[in-house]
């Protein structure tokens, strides 16, 4: 009894279906790269919209927990705690939507604030404990309080670039992220049919 596998070429359909196991990921990648190129490029506008978009999801999620409140009541849960904490979502929501300017400041600062703080600990532990490879973790932290103190110094003006720089960069390596998974399975794919 013969058990010896041989592969088969791809070709015609078996080459089309490899095409379209890494295909589709590959396109999708690269617009969504390209994508993140123009959010880089137009910083203020996509700002703007990300802090819309996250009140409306604020308002949207405080709602959701409101009616959860009142539907928890009935089983004995912690019905003020859902409550109190949707009508809070709600209205911070309700003001970031109104007034996404001073929302869009006040994020910033919330994200300058992280960066310091952040930062101030990966120096600190990282001095303190000296564990191998310490002085990558040292060097993130004197980068991330250094763009914390200058997202401070810069306020309001960095109010209108850092969100959407941040959104840009993360919808551009997104993009890339896809767009190399993609070349990796085709590598694979080609691989396994030669």
């Amino acid at each position: 009894m013969d058990t010896s596998f041989k592969r088969e070429p791809a070709t015609g359909d078996g080459g089309r279906m490899a095409s379209a196991a890494w295909g589709p990921p590959f396109i999708l990648g690269l617009l969504t790269a390209i994508l993140g190129l123009v959010a880089l490029g137009a910083s203020f506008l996509t700002s703007m919209v990300s802090i819309i978009l996250f009140g409306a999801l604020l308002a949207g999620s405080g709602i959701a927990e409101i009616i959860s409140a009142f539907r928890v009541r009935k089983s004995g849960g912690p019905f003020w705690l859902y409550l109190l904490g949707g009508v809070l979502s709600t209205v911070v929501g309700v003001f970031v939507l109104a007034y996404p300017a001073a929302g869009l400041g006040a994020l910033t600062l919330l994200l300058a604030g992280y960066f310091f703080a952040s930062g101030l600990f990966h120096v600190v532990t990282s001095l303190m404990d000296r564990y191998a490879q310490w002085g990558w973790d040292f060097a993130y932290g004197a980068i991330s309080i250094l763009l914390g103190i200058t997202i401070m110094s810069q306020w309001p003006i960095s109010a209108v670039w850092l969100v959407g720089t941040l959104v840009g960069i993360s919808i551009l390596m997104r993009g890339i992220a896809l767009m190399a998974g993609s070349l990796e399975l085709r590598r694979a794919v080609r691989s396994f049919s030669s």
